[in-house]
């Protein structure tokens, strides 16, 4: 008897708990819609698109070399994303939050991921109350946004072990897009049992896409000095696009002396301007330079500029293309 209740109170104990996470995930209406969005996705785009986890496999810089055909790209709509973070945190949660998993944006050239941040468990980030920004890493190409753009999350965050894993956000919300001739800001909020996600983003118009890189040409970057690389444009001036910051660490450079920048893929008005920036500080000192470069935007073609921080010299490179409907 005494075996036969331990089991039956294992069995109500286990129920119990089944149907906590029931209630939790029913709760979670963002969730819900997260998972009829992947059913939809798979019944309705598959056949065309490959796998709903698939990577956009259409690079930047299409028709830098060669101009595009009009009826193929031209200057559109586009969808920027200037920043993404865990703006609150509930239940059981306690900062900090160590965090892995995908956010990704879906438009309507190929519907496939275009990822703008990714870390897997083993190579989880840091987040805490005072800094709880996802470091951005994309996206790979500009995002159009003639109608509907998804912005897709699935967020953990990592337990002692992996069974201790928590579910810190699940999304597939779509954005839609309102009629404008002028680009403005906008920002967007989700909030789920665990977690409230906040993004920063912008609605560029008639825009071109500029892909952004730096080489160092003369002089060497010094060890003890680190960087905010950014971009901007002139409609919204005020946000800046973080191409790399380095913290705390050392700027990392490739055996011809350029610097990695991700993301390194901005929209940018036909008509406006682009504005790229390098703030450069040492960690010993108050010593900080800064230098910026405006651009006057192409449909194709490259264009070229200089910054100068003092003990070094960086050109700066502009791949102008049209993007593709």
């Amino acid at each position: 008897e005494r075996l036969a209740a331990e089991a039956f109170a294992g069995w109500q104990r286990r129920k119990a708990e089944d149907e906590k996470a029931d209630q939790e995930r029913g709760s979670d209406l963002y969730a819900l819609q997260a998972a009829e969005f992947r059913d939809d996705w798979i019944a309705t785009r598959s056949r065309n698109y490959g796998s709903f986890e698939d990577i956009t496999k259409i690079p930047p810089m299409r028709f830098t070399d060669k101009p595009a055909p009009r009826h193929i790209a031209y200057p559109c709509d586009t969808l920027q994303i200037f920043s993404a973070r865990v703006a609150e945190i509930r239940g059981d949660l306690h900062w900090p939050l160590r965090v892995f998993g995908m956010v990704a944006l879906r438009d309507p050239v190929d519907y496939n991921r275009n990822v703008i941040f990714h870390r897997t468990r083993d190579n989880c980030t840091m987040l805490h109350v005072q800094d709880s920004f996802l470091e951005l890493t994309g996206p790979t190409r500009a995002v159009t946004w003639p109608d509907t753009v998804t912005i897709e999350a699935v967020l953990k965050v990592k337990g002692t072990v992996e069974s201790e894993d928590r579910d810190l956000s699940f999304l597939a919300v779509p954005i839609m897009r309102q009629a404008t001739l002028h680009s403005y800001l906008l920002n967007r909020d989700y909030t789920s049992m665990l977690s409230t996600l906040e993004f920063t983003l912008g609605h560029i118009v008639f825009s071109t896409e500029a892909t952004i890189s730096v080489r160092v040409i003369d002089g060497s970057w010094r060890d003890e000095f680190h960087a905010l690389f950014a971009a901007s444009t002139t409609s919204i001036y005020h946000k800046k696009i973080v191409l790399l910051y380095s913290k705390d660490e050392k700027i990392v450079l490739t055996d011809d002396g350029n610097i990695k920048l991700s993301p390194s893929v901005a929209s940018v008005e036909i008509e406006g301007k682009l504005k790229v920036s390098v703030r450069a500080w040492a960690a010993s000192d108050n010593n900080v330079v800064e230098d910026e470069f405006d651009f006057t935007p192409k449909e194709y073609d490259r264009s070229y500029g200089i910054l100068d921080v003092g003990f070094c010299k960086m050109e700066v490179t502009v791949a102008w293309s049209l993007i593709s409907s």
